[in-house]
C-alpha cells in the first residue's frame, strides 16, 4: 500500500530534509508550512500520515491534531507530533488531541523509519476494519431488505381493515415486536359461517414469523381447506378437530426441534350468530356485551406441536347483536412496565368494558396508545414492544349499522 506522508513544519529547510528522508524510503510527500496549509492539502489529497511540528505559527500542531479528528477527511490519518517537549502533561495534550505518536527533535533516522512502520501497521489494520465494516453494512442493508420483503409478505396474510361479512364486522391491532412476528390472524367466510383463526407461535423473529406463515397456509389452500374445514358431509368441520388435524400436521418427530404454537379457532353461524372455538394454549377470548359486561370463552388446552395424539374440545358461545368477540396475544397481557408490572387480562378486559360505546375502528387506536403509554409510564421509559401485540374484535352489529 503506497503511503501518502505530509511534512508539516514552519523550517523550509527542516520540511526538505524530512521530504528527501522520506522519498529515498519510497513515501510519497508533500510539504505544508503551518497547519491551515495542512488542512487545505488534506482536503484535496489522500493523505495516509502526518509529521506535524508541534510549535508553529498561524496554526500549530496541537490545533491540527484537533481538526484532523473533527474533519475525518473518509479515511483514518496517522499523525506523529515532532516536538522537544518531554513531560508526561504535554505528551497526555498531545494524545487527547488526537496525535497517534511522538518524535523529539532533532528526529533520529532510524527511529522516525521505525515509527512510520509502526503507522502502517495500524493504518493497515483501520483499512481492513474499514472493509469489514463495509462488508457487514451491505450484508445488514440486505438483511433489512429481506426483513422487509418478509413483513410486507406476512402483513400481505392478514386481513382486511374493517372487514364486514354481512351483519358482522372485525377489525384489528397489531403491533410487531421486530419486522417481522410469530403473531397471525384472519376472519374469512366460510360457506354461511364466518370463520376465524388467532395464531401466535412461541419464539420471536424469522423463525416463528415463518412458522405462522405456514400455519396460515393450511386456511388458504384450496385442498387443505376441503379436507381441514369441511367434513365429509359438506358440513363444518368441528374447530377442535381442526385443532387436532393441525397438530398432527406440526408436531415435529425431530427430538432436537421443538417448534410449537398456541391458536383459537372458531366458527360463528353467520344468521344464528351461534358459534364454536377451539382454544388450544392460547389466552381465553372474552365476550363484551353493549352494556360493558364481558364473559370469557374458551376451556384451555395444551398448545399445537408439542405432542403427538392430543385431544381439544369445542366452547359454545353466541354473539349477540352488538355483542364482541375480543381475541388477543399474550403480548398485550404481559406487556410489562418499567415497575415490571404486567397489564394482564383483567386490566385488558376493564379497558374494553369501560370502552364498549366506541366503535370498534375508534376503539382499537386508542388501546394502542394506551399500551405504549402503559410500557413507557408517560415517557420515562422506552415504549418498545418486547412481544408481538395483536388484538382481534368480531362484532355482530346488525345490517342497519
Amino acid at each position: 500500500m503506497s503511503q501518502h506522508v505530509l511534512i508539516v513544519d514552519d523550517s523550509l529547510v527542516y520540511r526538505r530534509l524530512l521530504a528527501k528522508m522520506l522519498a529515498q524510503w519510497g513515501y510519497q510527500v508533500s510539504e505544508a508550512e503551518n497547519g491551515e496549509a495542512a488542512l487545505n492539502i488534506l482536503a484535496q489529497t489522500a493523505v495516509n500520515m502526518v509529521i506535524s511540528d508541534w510549535e508553529m505559527p498561524v496554526m500549530d500542531g496541537l490545533t491540527l491534531c484537533r481538526a484532523i479528528r473533527e474533519r475525518q477527511f473518509g479515511h483514518y490519518v496517522y499523525i506523529i507530533l515532532l516536538t522537544a517537549r518531554e513531560s508526561a502533561d504535554d505528551l497526555t495534550e498531545g494524545f487527547d488531541a488526537g496525535a497517534d505518536d511522538f518524535l523529539s527533535k532533532p528526529v533520529n533516522q532510524s527511529e522516525l523509519r521505525a515509527r512510520l512502520h509502526a503507522g502502517i501497521r495500524i493504518l493497515e489494520l483501520e483499512a481492513s476494519l474499514a472493509a469489514h465494516n463495509t462488508r457487514l453494512s451491505e450484508a445488514l442493508g440486505q438483511i433489512e431488505q429481506d426483513l422487509q420483503a418478509a413483513a410486507r409478505l406476512q402483513q400481505s396474510v392478514l386481513p382486511s381493515h374493517r372487514l364486514r361479512y354481512q351483519d358482522y364486522f372485525a377489525d384489528w391491532l397489531f403491533l410487531p415486536s421486530a419486522w417481522v412476528s410469530g403473531d397471525i390472524f384472519n376472519v374469512f367466510a366460510l360457506d354461511n359461517h364466518l370463520g376465524f383463526y388467532f395464531v401466535d407461535v412461541a419464539g420471536h423473529g424469522v423463525g416463528a414469523a415463518m412458522m405462522s406463515l405456514a400455519v396460515a397456509r393450511q386456511f388458504l389452500h384450496g385442498r387443505v381447506v376441503e379436507r381441514f374445514l369441511f367434513d365429509e358431509q359438506g358440513g363444518v368441520t368441528s374447530p377442535a378437530e381442526v385443532v387436532r388435524m393441525l397438530n398432527e400436521r406440526f408436531c415435529s418427530e425431530e427430538p432436537d426441534i421443538v417448534s410449537y404454537f398456541t391458536m383459537i379457532y372458531g366458527v360463528i353461524d353467520l344468521h344464528s350468530g351461534e358459534g364454536r372455538l377451539c382454544q388450544a394454549g392460547h389466552p381465553t377470548p372474552f365476550i363484551v356485551t353493549p352494556t360493558g359486561e364481558a364473559k370469557e370463552t374458551g376451556n384451555g388446552g395444551a398448545p399445537v406441536g408439542l405432542f403427538s395424539h392430543l385431544a381439544w374440545e369445542d366452547t359454545a358461545f353466541t354473539l349477540n347483536e352488538g355483542e364482541r368477540l375480543c381475541l388477543f396475544s399474550d403480548g398485550i397481557t404481559e406487556c410489562e412496565n418499567p415497575a415490571g408490572e404486567q397489564f394482564g387480562q383483567a386490566r385488558l378486559q376493564a379497558w374494553l368494558q369501560q370502552h364498549a360505546g366506541f366503535t370498534v375502528e375508534a376503539l382499537l387506536p386508542r388501546f394502542g396508545e394506551q399500551l405504549v403509554h402503559w410500557r413507557s409510564d408517560a415517557g420515562r421509559h422506552s415504549g418498545t414492544m418486547t412481544d408481538d401485540v395483536s388484538l382481534l374484535i368480531i362484532e355482530r352489529r346488525g345490517v342497519a349499522q
